[in-house]
């Protein structure tokens, strides 16, 4: 027996042909099903305009619907748009920990010159360099000697000339460049404090380069203070601008001096406070963050990529790599000549800068998952005071190997000295981090209230039409089929059906 008042299937006993009309059917049709469905279900609207005697009911009813009905679709629709398209938010928090240890940023310093104009000149084996450096100056015609106007420089000069072997031997000594070094109230060694490092700058010098110096205080008495002589005497008549340049970063970044680096003048004392931040980036579907290790880097940063992506360009198309870059692992390290400096990698790096590589599978430089910045703030003042002149004169008086008659004058070292303070300006954390801003529980809630306002509609009716469906299938499908193979036996034996 099947009994489903809401289908009208209500069979006391089993109907074959023979049978009285009444006994044969008392099935409802699909239309008073429904209508009888409407009555039942969560979802109003169906009731007013299925079962309202008056016409004029039925289609403002209907109309109503009908209008509701479009608008939460396109409600919908955006909620949907907006849920794919993934947005994201910042959130801004701010970290006090006086008590932790912060690590120190890595510091590299480069003089402005990366020349010294006795080796450069005097030096017959630096004609190379020198004819090159003269060639790349915008001021040429003002500078170059009249004896070398008419100089000729072979290729096979260009190519057997080393450029690192240069800026090692011309480049500015430490013991010459930096000196009193003090970091968190204790004097060290210069030695020991800085790194030899290559740069687009030429010979540069790194402090913490391992990272391995950290801080718990603020303060510029806890921090590296140091000197510099940046010794513009050396400085050959190409260079037009005196000073360094310093950047902050983290030690297993590349140091992008051109890109990030900060410009200090000479005369000047400089206080630099830092701050510390973090980013923190999203992986898909919200973002495209990076967090793996690179061939050249320990960790990903978007400077390392970008270095990595320009070394693998370089030794594609120029088949060596310059002075200042990593050798690529698995692959011989071939240093580029000053020749091919001049016919390859010149050209490359305006290519390069223009964007030619950017959409190469090795040039796609995300961002990383997480990201360490340090912040930095200048403020600066004269150096050294006019009165503290004679005290400077007695301890660089031989410097620059001079008479001291002719370095008396306080101007000489506002030309070549600078201080240098740098420190944390305090200990805290400022983290600014990436979050999903429409996930599905948003979703769900908008498309959800979007329904319920305009329609009267909720999850419960979804489930109330696949119910009221799921019936009416059953029965057309599988009940009717049933009953029809009853009959053909109630044909073939008839002996075993009892009316």
């Amino acid at each position: 027996m099947w009994h489903d008042p809401l289908l009208g299937v209500d069979k006391k006993h089993i109907a074959f042909p023979g049978d009285t009309e009444s006994q044969q059917s008392n099935e409802k049709s699909h239309a008073e099903s429904f209508a009888e469905f409407t009555t039942e279900v969560s979802m109003n609207y169906l009731r007013f305009i299925w079962n309202s005697p008056e016409l004029i009911r039925k289609l403002l009813w209907a109309f109503l619907f009908l209008g509701f009905f479009i608008y939460s679709l396109l409600c919908c629709w955006r909620s949907f748009s907006l849920y794919f398209a993934m947005p994201t938010s910042t959130k801004y928090n701010m970290y006090f920990e006086p008590n932790k240890l912060l690590r120190f940023p890595s510091i590299t310093i480069c003089n402005m010159n990366p020349h010294n104009a006795d080796y450069l000149e005097k030096r017959e084996e630096n004609l190379p360099m020198r004819m090159h450096l003269l060639e790349q100056s915008k001021s040429r015609d003002d500078i170059i000697p009249e004896e070398l106007k008419n100089k000729t420089i072979t290729p096979t000069q260009y190519a057997n000339f080393n450029v690192k072997r240069y800026y090692r031997q011309s480049g500015q000594k430490l013991k010459d460049f930096i000196s009193d070094v003090v970091f968190f109230e204790e004097e060290i060694k210069t030695s020991e404090a800085f790194r030899e490092q290559f740069t687009t700058h030429g010979l540069c010098w790194t402090f913490n380069a391992d990272g391995s110096r950290q801080v718990n205080r603020t303060g510029m008495d806890f921090g590296l203070s140091f000197s510099l002589n940046i010794n513009q005497s050396i400085y050959p008549n190409f260079v037009t601008t005196a000073g360094v340049k310093v950047m902050f970063h983290n030690y297993y970044e590349p140091a992008l001096i051109d890109e990030y680096g900060l410009a200090l003048t000479p005369g000047t004392e400089n206080f630099i406070s830092l701050s510390y931040e973090r980013v923190r980036n999203l992986k898909a579907p919200y973002g495209d963050c990076r967090d793996d290790a690179m061939a050249l880097y320990r960790n990903y940063s978007i400077s390392g990529c970008e270095r990595e992506c320009f070394t693998e360009v370089m030794v594609k198309q120029c088949n060596c790599s310059s002075y200042y870059l990593k050798a690529l692992p698995g692959k011989k390290d071939v240093e580029c000549s000053l020749h091919k400096e001049r016919v390859c990698v010149t050209d490359l790096i305006k290519r390069y800068h223009a964007g030619e590589f950017s959409n190469s599978s090795e040039c796609k430089c995300p961002d990383p998952c997480i990201s360490e910045n340090y912040l930095a703030t200048l403020s600066t003042a004269e150096y050294p005071a006019k009165n503290h002149g004679e005290a400077l004169m007695k301890k660089y008086n031989n410097v620059s190997g001079r008479p001291s008659a002719e370095i008396r004058d306080v101007s000489f070292y506002r030309e070549n000295l600078l201080k240098v303070h740098i420190y944390f300006e305090i200990l805290s954390i400022k983290e600014v981090e990436k979050v999903g801003s429409y996930k599905w529980s948003n979703l769900m809630g908008d498309v959800g209230g979007q329904l319920g306002l305009f329609l009267g509609a909720n999850i419960v009716t979804i489930f109330e039409f696949v119910d009221f469906y799921l019936r009416l299938l059953w029965y057309n499908c599988v009940a009717k089929y049933f009953l029809k193979s009853l009959k053909r036996n109630h044909n073939n034996h008839p002996q075993h059906i009892q009316p």
